[in-house]
């Protein structure tokens, strides 16, 4: 990539050399109990809350579709620990391939704000090995690193901590449970910041799929051994609690190759209460710009929110979900797209906000 350091130049070769490494020094990652999932702060009735906002300003919609969701204070009122904030950063391709450094800059103010202290904010991940290890240079070469360094913000590259053994009750392809980072294990409030596209083995990326990025090396080969890919991948969010989702979906890839439109320009941001739920809204926003995998199957259908629903994280259905939207672009179009989803969701939602 053109203007990065030499130093932190991720090659595929230099990431898999890296992945070998962790593969014969994986850590012990010390056995503790299974915790509960905490409640979800914004949920109506029983209903998860997911809005969409429509933009032209990547922190315009996230602070207004926070505001719609009844501000971060709820979120961090009587926190005593971390909150740590999951992004995508997967390589160091720059948004919309990765989570964008903007979008951590502005969710870490919004918290900074309501009076939490920034020394206690955790930016924390673990990059892909085809081309992401080690964490710390993808996190530099993305800018997010600069952002959590500026705004004196914690940042946790997992593979360089430690790790904790969990086994949760429901699941059942984790024999010997799973192992995540003590980070992800303490924080008090997670935050998860997922882009939005196709997958070849998962159909698609959202905030689910961002679990495996808290996976230390050997976690990532049982994960992809070929067998029980997708119901592995959604019962590793039954190790740990995830508080909100705010997705950057302005730009989401549509997977359709350079001679197609690989890119669509929705100027959306969601954020959710739920995984499953916020996943569900996001897949159908993918459909509706017909992206590559998705746009010829049903959203309810989709293997990873079927899976979700059933070990109980959470429903893709319009019944069970308080969907909210903010046109502040004023675009006439937006409303067929908000529509559409409703639709793809099963049906017209009660109290639309």
């Amino acid at each position: 990539m053109k203007g990065l350091d030499k130093d932190t130049v991720v090659t595929h070769e230099s990431s898999m050399a890296e992945y070998e490494r962790l593969m014969k020094e994986p850590p012990e990652g010390l056995k503790v109990p299974f915790k509960e999932p905490r409640p979800e702060f914004y949920s109506v009735d029983g209903r998860s809350v997911v809005t969409l906002v429509r933009s032209r300003s990547r922190e315009e919609g996230i602070l207004e579709g926070l505001r719609a969701m009844g501000g971060v204070g709820r979120l961090v009122d009587g926190v005593d620990g971390e909150v740590l904030l999951k992004p995508n950063c997967n390589t160091d391709d720059p948004y919309p391939r990765d989570t964008h450094p903007d979008t951590i800059r502005v969710i870490a103010q919004a918290l900074i704000d309501e009076g939490f202290p920034a020394g206690r904010i955790v930016v924390g991940e673990t990059s892909g090995r085809a081309r992401g290890l080690p964490t710390r240079h993808t996190l530099e070469n993305l800018g997010v690193k600069a952002v959590a360094d500026e705004m004196g913000l914690q940042v946790s590259c997992f593979e360089e901590g430690e790790w904790v053994t969990v086994r949760p009750p429901k699941s059942l392809v984790w024999p010997e449970g799973i192992k995540i980072p003590r980070k992800v294990y303490e924080a008090e409030r997670v935050i998860l910041t997922p882009i939005l596209r196709p997958h070849s083995t998962a159909t698609f990326t959202m905030s689910l799929k961002l679990a495996v990025g808290m996976l230390d090396s050997l976690g990532r080969e049982w994960l992809h051994d070929g067998i029980d890919h997708v119901e592995k991948l959604v019962e590793l969010n039954l190790a740990y609690s995830a508080d909100l989702v705010i997705a950057d979906a302005t730009q989401v890839i549509t997977g359709r190759g350079p001679r197609l439109r690989n890119e669509a320009d929705t100027g959306v941001i969601i954020v959710g209460s739920n995984r499953v739920a916020t996943d569900a809204v996001g897949v159908a926003l993918l459909k509706l710009n017909w992206a590559a995998g998705i746009s010829t199957m049903s959203v309810l259908s989709q293997e990873q929110l079927v899976i979700g629903e059933r070990l109980g994280l959470g429903s893709p259905w319009c019944g069970n979900i308080d969907l909210r939207s903010l046109n502040l672009a004023g675009d006439e179009f937006y409303e067929d797209v908000f529509r559409g989803i409703i639709q793809e969701l099963g049906g017209v939602l009660e109290n639309r906000h």
